[in-house]
C-alpha cells in the first residue's frame, strides 16, 4: 500500500512539469510555427493545440482524477482567444483594409500579425484571469467537490495548491516580460517589410529559449519537492503506514465547541475531538460512538450523525468527519475536551478572518453549502420557490433534526450551478450533450 502511495505521488508531481510542458509548450510552438506556416493557416494550428489539450484533460479526469489540470485549463482558453483574434486580423486583411495601407508600406498582406504580439497580451490577461477567479471556477469547485479541498487531501492536495498558483504566477510574469519587449521593439525598431534575422531572435527566439529554461527550473523545483516528501513524509515513522482520521464537532443548540492550536506560530481554532486510527475503511455508527468515547470521555446522551469522508489513494490519511450534538453545554465540564463554547456569530466571523484550521473551515463550508442549497433548489438546480436569489436562513441547532445527506457531492455542485446563476439552462445542456459530465 505505502509504495503504491508513494508511485502515485510520484506521478502526481510529475504530472505538474508534464502539465507545463504540454500546454506553454503548445503555446511556444504556435510562436515557433509561425516561421513555417502561413498566418492564414496558423489559427487551424492553435486551435489543434487546444483540442489536443482538451483530449488530455478528458483523458486524465477519467484516468487519474486527481491530477490537476488547471494550466492546461487556463492554455485552451488562451489558445482559443489567440485563435480567433488571428481569424479576426486575417479577414480584416482580406476583406476590409485599404488597398492604400500596402502601397504605403503600413500593411504586409504576407505578414498581416507577429504571432508573439498577439500570444503573449492574451497569455498575460487570461492567467491572470486564472489565477484571481481560480477558487471560483466550477473546474476547480468540481475538483473539490469529488477529490476533497487542499487540506483534506493530504500532501500533495497542498503541494497542487500551492504549485498550480506558482504556475500560474510564472506565466503571468513570463507574458508579461515578453509582452512589453516585443511590443517595444516593434513600435521601436520593427519594420514591416519582411523578417529579417534581428526580428525572428526578438519574436520567436527569446520567448521559446524562456520556455526551455522554464522547463530545466520546474524539472529541478519538482525533484526537490519530491525529495522532500520522500524524506520528511515517507521517512517519517509516524507516516510509515496509513491511518484513519476522526474528527467530531461538538454542537449544542447554536454553540460549537472549539479549542486554540497547540501550535504558538498557529492562532487558529479547531475541534479538540480528533483521533487518529489504524487504517479503517469503513468505521460503523457503533465504532464512531465508542471512539467519540475514548478520545472525550464523554458517555452521556450525544447524539452522533456522519457528515461525509474524504479517502483517495494519495493522502496519507482517509477522513470520518462527524456531527455532535450535546444535549448540555455542560456536558465538556468534567471531559477530556479543553475549549470553549462560541456562538454561531462568533464561528461565521472566524470563518470568514480565516481564524479556523484548514480542516474545519472546509467542514463548515460544506455543512453551510449543502444545508443551504436543499433548502433553496432541487437535485436539478431549479428554484423551489418563485424568488430570484432567495436565501433561507440556517441555525446550528438545525444539525440536530438533520437528515441531509453531506456526503453527496450533488448538492455540493448544485450550490454552485443553479437557478440563480446566468445562463444555466445553456451550461446544463453544454454539460450534459459535450462534457457528459451528467
Amino acid at each position: 500500500m505505502n509504495k503504491l502511495r508513494n508511485r502515485l505521488t510520484l506521478r502526481s508531481i510529475d504530472s505538474l512539469w508534464i502539465n507545463w510542458a504540454l500546454s506553454v509548450g503548445a503555446l511556444a510552438m504556435t510562436v515557433l510555427l509561425g516561421i513555417f506556416v502561413t498566418k492564414l493557416w496558423l489559427p487551424a494550428f492553435a486551435l489543434g493545440f487546444a483540442f489536443l489539450l482538451l483530449r488530455r484533460i478528458a483523458v486524465m479526469r477519467d484516468s487519474d482524477p486527481q491530477i490537476c489540470n488547471i494550466l492546461p485549463y487556463v492554455i485552451v482558453r488562451i489558445l482559443f482567444v489567440t485563435a480567433a483574434i488571428m481569424v479576426a486580423i486575417n479577414l480584416y486583411y482580406m476583406k476590409f483594409i485599404d488597398p492604400q495601407e500596402y502601397l504605403l508600406g503600413r500593411a504586409n498582406k504576407n505578414i498581416p500579425y507577429i504571432t508573439i504580439l498577439v500570444v503573449a497580451p492574451v497569455t498575460a490577461m487570461i492567467s491572470l484571469w486564472g489565477y484571481t477567479m481560480r477558487r471560483r471556477l466550477f473546474f476547480c469547485h468540481r475538483c473539490a467537490v469529488e477529490q476533497g479541498t487542499p487540506q483534506e487531501r493530504g500532501f500533495i492536495g497542498k503541494v497542487f495548491d500551492v504549485e498550480t498558483h506558482y504556475q500560474l504566477r510564472v506565466l503571468i510574469f513570463m507574458s508579461i516580460i515578453v509582452t512589453a519587449y516585443t511590443w517595444i521593439y516593434y513600435l521601436t525598431t520593427y519594420n514591416n517589410v519582411n523578417m529579417n534575422p534581428s526580428d525572428k531572435y526578438y519574436y520567436i527566439g527569446i520567448p521559446v529559449t524562456l520556455y526551455l529554461l522554464s522547463l530545466g527550473y520546474l524539472a529541478v523545483r519538482y525533484f526537490r519537492i519530491y525529495m522532500f516528501y520522500r524524506e520528511n513524509v515517507v521517512g517519517d515513522a509516524s507516516s510509515s503506514e496509513l491511518t484513519t482520521i476522526l474528527r467530531y464537532i461538538l454542537i449544542c443548540d447554536d454553540y460549537v465547541f472549539l479549542k486554540p492550536s497547540d501550535d504558538d506560530r498557529d492562532k487558529r481554532v479547531d475541534t479538540p475531538a480528533m483521533m487518529h486510527i489504524p487504517f479503517r475503511e469503513r468505521i460503523t455508527p457503533y465504532d464512531a460512538a465508542v471512539n467519540f468515547s475514548l478520545v472525550s470521555g464523554i458517555k452521556g446522551n450525544v447524539n452522533i450523525k456522519f457528515l461525509y469522508e474524504n479517502s483517495n489513494n494519495r493522502a496519507d490519511s482517509n477522513i470520518f468527519h462527524y456531527i455532535c450534538v450535546l444535549p448540555s453545554r455542560s456536558e465538556v465540564e468534567n471531559s477530556r475536551l479543553t475549549g470553549e463554547w462560541f456562538t454561531q456569530h462568533q464561528l461565521e466571523r472566524m470563518h470568514a478572518d480565516g481564524k479556523l484550521s484548514g480542516l474545519l473551515m472546509s467542514e463548515v463550508h460544506r455543512v453551510y453549502t449543502v444545508m443551504m442549497a436543499k433548502k433553496t433548489y432541487d437535485r436539478f438546480g431549479n428554484r423551489l420557490y418563485d424568488i430570484k436569489h432567495y436565501k433561507p436562513t440556517f441555525r446550528l441547532r438545525e444539525l440536530e433534526v438533520m437528515e441531509d445527506d453531506f456526503n453527496d457531492p450533488g448538492w455540493l455542485l448544485v450550490a454552485k450551478d443553479n437557478e440563480d446563476r446566468p445562463l444555466f439552462k445553456f451550461r446544463r445542456f453544454w454539460r450534459k450533450h459535450v462534457r457528459g459530465y451528467e
